[in-house]
């Protein structure tokens, strides 16, 4: 018996912990429920990546995204659809997308001084800086960008939040019932 004491205590410790633990949000995924988020409007889900097929989950919401200009793929024809999205993906496709808005995508003074800058992908522009500074996304631990984490189903609820002023009940819905 003295010898569970030690495993149980470690699983005690370790269960919640893998509990809360949420895959991160793809790249279709995040595509979706933005589409979802911005009305959901039927679609045309042809699109012009080779791995994003006419009925994959997210299909419509890639094609919509393209054609707005949101979503420009990883190369190629391809999109990477079940790829985790990252950080820095993630605010490029909404500083894109609060541009189509006509919304103000500038940077205020003073987000320069992020402390690590030079991780950010030279293509994403200074997207993560705008929307860590405007309050889309929340830095990560130790105020930093972290432009290659992933994005968790919670905060990109919180960041649609942010991005639309209201909540967003299709994210979690949304997430909770993706085919895979």
């Amino acid at each position: 018996m003295r010898q569970l004491i030690p495993v149980l205590l470690l699983l005690t410790l370790l269960l919640p912990a893998a509990a809360a633990a949420q895959p991160p949000v793809t790249r279709a995924q995040f595509a979706a429920a933005l589409w979802a988020c911005a009305g959901g409007v039927p679609y045309d889900a042809n699109g012009p990546f080779s791995d994003v097929g006419r009925d994959d989950p997210g299909a419509t919401a890639v094609s919509w995204a393209y054609d707005l200009g949101l979503v420009k793929g990883t190369g190629g024809t391809c999109f990477a659809p079940d790829r985790p999205v990252t950080r820095e993906e993630a605010a490029l496709i909404l500083r894109r997308y609060a541009g189509h808005l006509g919304r103000d995508t500038f940077l205020p003074e003073g987000v320069s001084a992020c402390n690590d800058f030079e991780g950010v992908s030279d293509w994403s522009d200074d997207s993560l800086c705008w929307a860590t500074a405007v309050g889309l996304l929340d830095w990560s631990e130790g105020g930093r960008l972290d432009p290659q984490g992933a994005v968790s189903a919670e905060a990109l609820e919180r960041t649609l939040s942010r991005f639309f002023d209201r909540p967003v009940p299709a994210v979690p819905y949304l997430l909770e019932h993706w085919r895979a």
